[in-house]
């Protein structure tokens, strides 16, 4: 078993996230700013990784390396160019069978993970994998109400919360905070379903953002995002009206830009 190398994976982002911060903050904090080396695939660089992980430190005791996005997942689409100097590392890893310097502490960090790879198979067997699964509605509705501290929120309410925002932390995260902010501007003790109508951030919209980020990259999901709108029976003019106005967004946003508006306070403004 491989001590120092750790397989970070599972669906639940946000909980990955929270512990991949609180590692790397505690390894800050006992061994400086310059400890902790992040590196993904998109800005792989093979020499400054081999140093960053073999090589001795200058200035540091110990390092953590995070490789983002390593294994790769399943849909990972990658050019040639990108692919060539992961799978040079990769090679080298396992044909070192995992060994690194005592003083390096290597993290590999993917939520989905393709588990045919070699890469994966030996992460498994030789080192320390933590899973982050997500949560079951019992443990969401404990989430929710941990969130809100301090504020009432019946069980049908919190029920009605988890269908409308969905089940994903983040999201739920970001609508307890926006609630919680509401309930102190106007001195408000308990959240009823009319409150939530008026300030939480509903799952159709969010569904019409997605579509619009993948409708001209990604056929294939840009079809089950609309199968899954079907599926669900969301209303169909409220989606179609939030494309229409995300799309519009988008055009004046590239408009400006075209026109020389490049400041993002400006471009706030402007629009």
């Amino acid at each position: 078993m491989l001590n120092n190398v750790f397989l970070f994976t599972g669906e639940e982002q946000f909980l990955l996230d929270k512990e991949l911060f609180r590692r790397k903050e505690n390894f800050v904090l006992k061994y400086g700013q310059d400890s902790v080396f992040p590196f993904d695939v998109e800005n792989f660089d093979l020499g400054i990784l081999k140093q960053a992980i073999y090589g001795g430190g200058l200035f540091v005791t110990k390092k953590m390396v995070v490789l983002n996005g390593i294994p790769l997942d399943a849909t990972a689409k990658l050019s040639q160019e990108k692919k060539i100097p992961i799978e040079t590392f990769l090679d080298d890893f396992l044909r070192r069978e995992g060994k690194i310097p005592e003083e390096t502490l290597l993290v590999f960090v993917s939520p989905k993970p393709d588990k045919r790879l070699k890469l994966f198979k030996f992460l498994e067997r030789n080192t320390t994998v933590k899973e982050f699964k997500q949560y079951k509605e019992r443990e969401l509705k404990e989430f929710i109400i941990s969130q809100l501290s301090g504020i009432y929120i019946p069980n049908d309410v919190v029920e009605y919360f988890l269908i409308k925002v969905g089940a994903d932390l983040y999201r739920l995260r970001f609508e307890c905070e926006k609630l919680k902010i509401r309930c102190e501007a106007h001195t408000l003790t308990q959240i009823d379903q009319a409150l939530i109508d008026k300030v939480v951030f509903g799952m159709v919209e969010t569904d019409a953002f997605t579509l619009l980020e993948n409708i001209f990259t990604h056929k294939k999901t840009s079809v089950e995002i609309i199968d899954k709108v079907k599926a669900d029976g969301e209303d169909r003019n409220k989606f179609a009206g939030m494309l229409y106005r995300s799309l519009k967004l988008s055009l004046f946003i590239v408009d400006l830009y075209q026109s020389g508006v490049t400041n993002a306070a400006e471009l706030a403004s402007r629009l």
